[in-house]
């Protein structure tokens, strides 16, 4: 993107977006807040010792949040994490990435897992119910041992719950999942230039007609970064 925006529009789920409007605001961004996900806890498995695995790795913040939120620890497991935001995401709740890469996607944690660490180990990967193939495929063909841990399941915003179409020119969408993609475009014709936070979101944005930046890092700095914008503070 060769300009920045005059507005950013947030499209994450309403508790998400609250600290990246904040660091946005305070390096001179206007921001529009219009939450187009929202996240359902799951029921855990009674069985479930997140200590028991060699390694957890977690591909988004509202994984590592959900993990937090539902009282899980690491206990003697490594621990993992797919780009910045994430990574900061653990700090936050007092966890360490020891893995410490800073891959853009769940093929590249896959080939960068592979590249640092030797099979055979068990992996748990907690987040969504639904979720991309990798990097569990990658895992697994490199001989390691994944389980899928569902901590919540991510639903799009109806049409009924959402505003009447807010955009103007120069607006930049900030999109984070495939999910708050197909609710914008549930919801409104207009296809306003768009920051995608990795891989998957940027396919479904570019299939849905938008102009598209991929952000370089899946984190707010990353897609600060694709549109210019300078931030002050991290996220």
């Amino acid at each position: 993107m060769n300009t920045t925006p005059t507005r950013i529009i947030l499209t994450r789920a309403s508790e998400a977006n609250r600290p990246w409007r904040r660091v946005l605001e305070a390096a001179g961004a206007e921001v529009l807040v219009m939450p187009l996900v929202r996240f359902e806890s799951l029921s855990l498995p009674r069985d479930l010792d997140p200590g028991t695995f060699d390694w957890i790795l977690f591909t988004s913040p509202q994984g590592a949040r959900a993990f937090c939120d539902a009282g899980l620890k690491p206990g003697k497991a490594l621990v993992g994490a797919l780009g910045g935001g994430t990574a900061a995401t653990l700090a936050a709740c007092g966890l360490t990435d020891d893995l410490g890469t800073r891959a853009r996607d769940g093929a590249e944690l896959a080939r960068m897992f592979v590249e640092t660490v030797t099979a055979p180990a068990s992996i748990l990967l907690p987040g969504p119910e639904k979720r991309p193939a990798e990097p569990r495929a990658g895992l697994t063909a490199a001989g390691f041992t994944v389980t899928e841990l569902a901590l919540y399941r991510t639903d799009s915003v109806p049409p009924t719950d959402l505003p009447p179409s807010p955009f103007a020119d120069g607006d930049v969408v900030f999109f984070c999942s495939p999910s708050a993609v197909t609710s914008f475009v549930n919801a409104y014709t207009e296809r306003p230039p768009c920051i995608a936070i990795g891989t998957t979101t940027d396919t479904a944005a570019r299939e849905a007609g938008f102009p598209v930046t991929k952000a370089d890092d899946p984190s707010l700095d990353g897609m600060a970064h694709a549109c210019n914008l300078d931030l002050k503070t991290e996220s």
